[in-house]
């Protein structure tokens, strides 16, 4: 793209804080420069023709310019290195400004909606000029490229704050197609919809506010590790050599660009501690230079010699694979119990099965394992997985 090449030289170096505030920077100075022109235009033709629409259209372009600020601000915080106080980072605040975005599309929505309602009420008459049809199409025409504009950023550096805003042009350039369409429906039926029509975007303002507060809100909170991240994660460990396996991986997000990982990676027992000690320092390199995330990692140590042990470990992998393909198990382990010893592993259950069932599913596992090991008890722990 042009403008990123014009003004940001490294454009490319996307993981760099500073290149992330620049893209911000770029974003918002755009959008604060070509919501300016718009809604000057729009509250000049909504007065000539008295069309409640496009003057809500026009204060819509005004708060655009405030988020395009919001935008730039954001981006500049959140590019603030760590410190003593926030030793992850400040990128969350990427997130922040997605919400007061969120705020904003929604106070919108029900200003418009008020005046829409009060158009319905009190109809006033709806003058009809051929500017309001040249502003409307060359405000599509913006957006529209605003649309294009905001996403390709967006992508580019993974910024919910900049999706956002594209979404948010998206639904001007709908806005802007009703509002016209609503201009030629008075002009040729002499029935007057601005209210009606006005009502109308404020709705598509409310859907909008929700979808952007709601993805704003479960990043804050704590979404699951995304799937794409923990394939490569897996792909990664797995492809080391001397490592059997590998679960309980859990990336920690602290915003755009600041992941941390966590997980168990699987070993034979009889290697020393020193080579297992490689194998951790070869997998944190690989995963850093790869997906750029540090890792913390729990060596979990695999008796390959015991037979017993791996037909049983067998067994079970291939009865739960065959009936729950859902369900993990993972560190299987024999304690010699009386009278029976008794098989234990971790069974690991994705976040969408509640507590109850799970619990009943591990009940059925663990009689299935009993009546194909019958001189076995069985001790599953349940845990759950934090990946996509």
């Amino acid at each position: 793209m042009l403008l990123l090449k014009l003004f940001i030289k490294d454009h490319t170096n996307t993981e760099s804080p500073q290149v992330r505030k620049k893209y911000g920077l770029l974003s918002g100075i755009c959008g604060i420069i070509l919501n300016m022109i718009l809604a000057a235009l729009k509250f000049l033709i909504g007065a000539i023709t008295n069309s409640v629409a496009i003057t809500a259209d026009a204060i819509n372009n005004l708060t655009d310019c405030l988020t395009s600020l919001l935008t730039i601000l954001g981006f500049r915080w959140a590019a603030k290195p760590a410190d003593r106080e926030h030793p992850f980072g400040h990128a969350r605040i990427e997130y922040l400004i997605s919400l007061a975005v969120a705020g904003i599309i929604l106070v919108t929505g029900y200003e418009v909606m008020r005046s829409s309602v009060s158009k319905i009420i009190n109809p006033e008459p709806l003058y009809f000029t051929p500017w309001a049809v040249v502003v409307l199409i060359f405000s599509m025409v913006v957006k529209c490229w605003m649309m294009v504009f905001n996403r390709k950023l967006g992508n580019s550096i993974g910024s919910n704050t900049l999706l956002a805003v594209g979404v948010d042009s998206r639904n001007d350039v709908l806005i802007n197609a009703v509002t016209l369409a609503s201009l030629f429906f008075t002009l040729i039926t002499g029935f007057d919809i601005d209210g009606y029509v006005g009502a109308l975007l404020a709705l598509v303002f409310f859907r909008s506010g929700y979808n952007v507060a709601k993805e704003a809100l479960g990043r804050i909170i704590g979404n699951p590790s995304d799937g794409l991240v923990a394939a490569s994660i897996k792909e990664t460990v797995k492809s080391q050599e001397g490592v059997l396996g590998m679960h309980d991986l859990i990336v920690h997000s602290y915003g755009p660009g600041r992941d941390m990982a966590s997980l168990h990676v699987e070993v034979p027992m009889d290697m020393s501690l020193a080579d297992s000690h490689a194998i951790v320092e070869k997998i944190e390199h690989a995963v850093a230079s790869k997906l750029g995330i540090p890792t913390v990692i729990q060596l979990t140590p695999i008796d390959m010699a015991d037979e017993r042990l791996q037909n049983i470990i067998g067994l079970a992998q291939n009865l739960i694979n065959k009936n729950h393909p859902l369900l993990h198990p993972n560190e299987f382990r024999i304690k010699d119990t009386k009278p029976k010893p008794t098989l234990v592993f971790d069974l690991e259950f994705p976040l969408e099965i509640k507590r109850s069932n799970s619990l009943v599913l591990r009940d059925s596992v663990a009689k299935d394992i009993m009546q194909i090991l019958p001189d076995y008890d069985c001790d599953i722990n349940i845990e759950y997985s934090y990946a996509e």
